[in-house]
């Protein structure tokens, strides 16, 4: 999808710098954007890499001028049920779609902070991040964080001109199986599951067209919209989920009495000392 983003950037009159850990195509993006006439840099960069991201940052702004728009694409999936996925895979699929998430912004935010003006932070989560998605316990869980972490992050940016949306799309044509099992294989020094790989691309290839979710991602940007989705046949499973949570509410005999915490929210302030 990130390509589709960036296409999609490129197509309404914007710079953009492309951020990969694989150079090789990351180089071949950049030539394809810049021969349909775009305005695109190629940054090598691995996500979870707090020091490569103030690095990217430096360098794209070098090349293009002040950036106002992050997004936060990367992502990977690894693992299997949870009592049988490898901490190590746990690890790296939070780190590359969550902790990856929080060092861009935290790269980012202070700058568009400082210099004031409109800017705007996309954040891809995923629809297994509103509706827990089993046997990929790592990935689900992981994108639930992500969507936590963009709606902290909305409200902390509230009275500013700093936008944030969150993607959630369902199955979408991308690559995410082919980066994932290699990626994973790698980790563990094994070969790659050929036969997962082809199942989940099998699938894939009925999703949603990638270009066509970028253009999605650049009028929410423009409109300034926060959730966006792809694809409304989730909405079953996802007001299952919240059904359950409002019927435990209206259930609750309230045996511990008056809780003063969500009072303090709704009037937009943080209980908590920091």
């Amino acid at each position: 999808m990130g390509l589709g983003i960036a296409r999609a950037l490129v197509a309404a009159g914007a710079k953009v710098a492309l951020a990969d850990i694989d150079a090789t195509r990351l180089a071949k993006v950049e030539q394809e954007l810049t021969d349909a006439g775009g305005s695109a840099v190629a940054v090598p960069l691995d996500v979870t890499d707090a020091e490569q991201w103030a690095a990217a940052a430096d360098r794209a702004e070098k090349a293009l001028g002040p950036i106002s728009i992050l997004c936060n694409n990367a992502g990977a999936n690894g693992g299997g049920e949870l009592d049988k996925t490898p901490l190590e895979v746990w690890r790296w699929v939070y780190r590359i779609n969550v902790e990856g998430q929080f060092i861009g912004l935290s790269t980012f935010l202070p700058r568009f902070k400082s210099r004031g003006g409109r800017a705007h932070i996309v954040n891809t989560a995923s629809m297994a991040g509103i509706v827990p998605m089993v046997r990929v316990g790592a990935y689900s869980s992981a994108k639930f964080a992500s969507f936590g972490l963009s709606m902290v992050l909305r409200g902390e940016c509230e009275g500013t001109d700093i936008g944030v949306s969150v993607l959630c799309p369902g199955t979408v044509n991308t690559r995410i199986s082919e980066t994932s099992g290699a990626g994973e294989a790698e980790l563990l020094g094994e070969e790659v599951n050929t036969a997962a790989v082809e199942g989940n691309n099998a699938l894939l290839a009925q999703g949603a067209d990638p270009d066509r979710v970028g253009e999605q991602v650049v009028e929410a940007i423009q409109q300034g919209q926060f959730l966006i989705i792809t694809h409304g046949d989730w909405l079953p499973l996802v007001e299952a989920v919240h059904n359950e949570i409002q019927t435990t509410f209206h259930e609750f005999d309230n045996r511990h009495g008056p809780d003063i915490t969500p009072k303090i929210l709704a009037q937009g302030i943080s209980p908590v000392t920091t």
